[in-house]
C-alpha cells in the first residue's frame, strides 16, 4: 500500500517525498508569473521575464487578461473598480457621524443596505440588508426600494416604484437622511 502525506494546503502526496511537490517553494516563486503558451491552451509555463507595467489603470481593448477581484466593497480592488467609473455625485448625511459622512455615486448601479456586500453600508436602525438601489444611466439617477421592511422615502414620500431623483432630494433610509448632491444636475 502506498503511504501518503497531506501538506498544510491540503495536497496529498507520496510519503517518500521530502516535501509537497504541488506547493511552490519560496525560491521558486520570486517574481515569476504564469503564462499560457500556444493555441491549445493546455500548457502552462512560468514567465521569468520582468513584469510589464501599464501607464493606465484601464485594461487595453481586446485584452485576454483576467483580473481577479475581491468582491467586498471595502476591498482595494473594489475601490479601484469604482474609481474607474465616472463620479456623478454624492449622498451626504450628518445622521451617521457628527462631522458628516458622504458616499460617492458613480455611473451604474449602487446598492444601499446593511449587507456587507452593499456599496453603501448603513448600519442603523430600520435599514434592511438590501434596502435600495441607485442607478445612474443616460445622465439620470433613479432609486428603487428593494422591498425593504421600512421602505425608502424621497422628500418625505414613501416610494413604491423606481423614481427619478433630482439634485438636493432628501432620501430617508431607516432613520438616516441622505442629501443628494449631483455634479451636473439636469433639472
Amino acid at each position: 500500500m502506498n503511504k501518503t502525506k497531506t501538506c498544510p494546503h491540503g495536497h496529498n502526496y507520496s510519503a517518500d517525498l521530502p516535501s509537497c511537490p504541488f506547493c511552490p517553494t519560496k525560491d521558486s516563486m520570486s517574481n515569476l508569473k504564469t503564462q499560457i503558451v500556444g493555441e491549445d491552451m493546455e500548457k502552462t509555463v512560468v514567465d521569468s521575464s520582468q513584469p510589464r507595467y501599464s501607464q493606465t489603470n484601464k485594461a487595453p481593448k481586446n485584452s485576454d487578461r483576467t483580473m481577479i477581484m475581491d468582491s467586498s466593497p471595502s476591498s482595494p480592488q473594489a475601490a479601484q473598480a469604482n474609481s474607474l467609473r465616472k463620479l456623478v455625485g454624492w449622498l451626504v448625511s450628518f445622521d451617521l457621524a457628527p462631522e458628516g459622512r458622504d458616499f460617492r455615486i458613480v455611473v451604474g448601479r449602487t446598492r444601499i443596505g446593511r449587507n456587507p456586500n452593499s456599496d453603501f453600508i448603513i448600519n442603523s436602525s430600520g435599514v434592511s440588508d438590501d434596502h435600495a438601489i441607485l442607478l445612474y444611466r443616460d445622465n439620470k439617477l433613479w432609486i428603487q426600494d428593494q422591498l425593504s421592511t421600512n421602505g425608502t422615502f424621497v422628500n418625505d414620500e414613501l416610494i413604491e416604484d423606481k423614481i427619478r431623483l433630482k439634485n438636493h432630494d432628501i432620501i430617508r433610509i431607516g432613520t438616516t437622511d441622505l442629501k443628494l448632491v449631483l455634479i451636473n444636475p439636469e433639472e
